[in-house]
């Protein structure tokens, strides 16, 4: 049974930290552990020993309790332990799975060393070098200050302070607090209250989260729905269990939690199901604040770091930029100009190395590139250095400049499949195909392990319209596959990748078909609407891309597929304004259709001759 799974403040040394502004005199808010974060992307990670082997966890403060993959368990020797009767384990799309449980004999974290620590087991949770997520029942006993942006989490155990305000740093700063929700001894999730255009809305704060997301009833309630004016598609999400599902971003007018109000912003939309949770705060506010979550108190501090408080990835041009900007410049007005107070200058190669991350997952990345210059200079053989800030440099749009780090990362480590990987799909930007070849069977080769570099491989190819060794690349991961909970994921690539080749259209079908079974998304349905518009059955592909446009009716590759095919049926009043529609989303479409010898003017010449 989870009986054990909670980590006390009694196995941690700790020192007395004086709260800046402890109201009361017997306050004691105690520092007993602070520990380094590496972010990769939006992924925030920690470095643990489990059974005495090296791993890293992503922190996860939405997670009630930790989990680890079935690899990681059978890997680390964990014992199968009982779980609760008719304990489910759900993610965020309302997808469950029953759950199982295992153990670990050592578990060291933070310096400290746990026995017998209980685990969850399955799920969406590792890859390649990740075990699973850390979770509330590690976090929750503790008053944590998440300092993302400086790469670091601190633990601490307040004694005695009543309300005092235990934001330390908080001094000359617009400083927020808020109660936490959460009933018992210890906090399982991160539960506080917000509003968005003027209706409240329970959030929960989930570091696992990438990006902050609105439920789609919430929405509603404020009026936003998938066909409201300004709302555009955004792609597809899933938790640790069950299907994707879709996300949109829609425009509101205010998002304020605490004494912070976000005026003229954008968020992401989706089916959020998390029990009576109507957002999520993600990894992007956890960047763009410095955050205290006090389990003594039951409250919430936090003050803003500066920058965009959403991740509004650029989906749709400029527009979702300026969006972007005005939503940082709305907290910007009532905030001072981010700084580090509070936290030690970076002393080390790792810790600049670590900040660096930090700036990178924030889209600093000209400060990126800065720190990792630092962290290299003080390491200078390091390539994982280079290999991280060529990563920046990519970022920053420096292809030359990251391809020379990249080459210097791999005279330093010669061997490193991820450098080598990232190497390869840039010759492929620069068409060398041969050297980006090369590159992606050299990594495969040197780590057969890492089963999932011939998908990134594939999906290089396909990027690059190289069909048939995309092809080759992904038929062999579904071969080591055939169970995978991402298998929908690579069947639909799979299926998209014939059906802009033109060739093997029957074997497409039947990969979107079965796509389509296990996991039903507007992406896998716009691919299946490809293949069926290059089979000629026109009236199907309309249907299939009408489908689609109901999942998400701005998606702009439906919207160009279902022109091009009701131009073939003459029906042009029709194709012409579908194809308009597509071309306003994304300018670069009728390009990509003319490189599969799909574009309209080509159906007109043939017909022509």
């Amino acid at each position: 049974m989870l009986t054990k799974g909670f980590v006390t403040g009694a196995a941690l040394a700790g020192v007395v930290f004086a709260a800046a502004s402890a109201a009361q005199a017997e306050c004691k808010f105690q520092k007993i552990a602070e520990v380094p974060v590496t972010m990769e992307g939006l992924r925030p990670f920690v470095s643990v020993k489990i059974n005495g082997h090296d791993t890293k966890m992503v922190l996860d403060s939405g997670a009630f309790f930790s989990n680890v993959s079935d690899e990681a368990a059978q890997q680390f020797n964990m014992h199968s332990t009982p779980a609760p009767f008719g304990m489910e384990v759900r993610g965020v799309g309302g997808g469950s799975e029953s759950a199982r449980a295992v153990k670990a004999d050592d578990f060291l974290f933070a310096n400290a060393m746990f026995h017998n620590i209980e685990f969850l087991a399955g799920g969406r949770v590792g890859a390649p070098g990740v075990s699973g997520l850390m979770g509330e029942n590690i976090l929750g006993p503790f008053d944590v200050e998440y300092d993302l942006a400086n790469g670091i989490i601190r633990f601490f155990r307040g004694e005695g302070c009543g309300d005092a305000n235990l934001a330390y740093w908080s001094q000359g700063k617009a400083m927020s607090r808020t109660r936490i929700d959460q009933p018992g001894r210890f906090i399982q999730q991160i539960n506080t209250t917000a509003t968005v255009d003027g209706h409240f809305v329970r959030v929960t704060l989930d570091t696992g989260a990438p990006v902050s997301m609105l439920s789609r009833p919430a929405a509603a309630r404020v009026g936003i729905q998938v066909t409201t004016e300004g709302v555009s598609a955004a792609g597809t999400t899933h938790g640790i269990a069950g299907r994707s599902i879709e996300v949109f971003l829609a425009p509101f007018a205010s998002f304020k939690i605490g004494d912070e109000e976000i005026k003229n912003t954008k968020l992401r939309v989706t089916d959020l199901r998390m029990g009576d949770s109507d957002m999520l705060l993600g990894m992007d506010f956890f960047l763009s604040h410095r955050v205290l979550v006090s389990n003594s108190q039951k409250r919430l501090y936090f003050t803003y770091n500066g920058g965009p408080v959403f991740r509004l990835d650029d989906t749709s041009g400029a527009q979702l930029a300026k969006a972007d900007a005005a939503a940082a410049a709305s907290v910007a007005a009532n905030a001072p100009p981010a700084d580090a107070a509070g936290a030690e200058a970076p002393k080390t190669a790792p810790d600049f190395a670590r900040r660096a991350s930090a700036f990178a997952a924030r889209r600093e990345y000209e400060r990126a590139v800065a720190d990792y210059s630092q962290a290299i200079t003080l390491e200078p053989d390091n390539g994982p250095y280079y290999r991280a800030r060529a990563m920046a440099r990519l970022g920053a749009r420096q292809p030359v400049l990251a391809m020379a780090d990249l080459d210097e990362a791999l005279k330093r480590q010669p061997n490193d499949p991820e450098a080598l990987m990232r190497r390869g799909e840039l010759y492929l930007q620069a068409r060398d195909a041969q050297r980006g070849k090369a590159d992606f069977e050299q990594a495969i080769k040197l780590a057969p392990e890492n089963a999932d570099l011939p998908a990134q491989a594939g999906f290089a190819y396909s990027r690059a319209g190289l069909f048939q060794p995309a092809i080759e690349q992904l038929d062999a991961w579904v071969a080591t596959h055939p169970k995978s909970d991402d298998l929908p994921t690579v069947l639909a690539a799979r299926c998209y990748t014939r059906g802009a080749w033109g060739k093997e259209l029957d074997v497409a079908l039947a990969d979107c078909d079965v796509a389509i079974r296990k996991d039903k998304t507007s992406g896998v349905m716009q691919s299946r609407g490809l293949v069926l518009l290059r089979q000629g059955r026109l009236d199907e592909a309309i249907a299939q891309y009408s489908a689609a446009l109901k999942a998400q009716p701005r998606l702009a590759m439906a919207l160009y597929g279902r022109g091009v095919a009701e131009l073939k049926k003459g029906d042009k009043a029709a194709g012409d304004a579908d194809i308009a529609a597509a071309v306003a989303i994304a300018p670069a479409l009728p390009a990509e259709f003319k490189r599969f010898g799909m574009a309209p003017e080509a159906d007109a010449k043939a017909a022509g001759a």
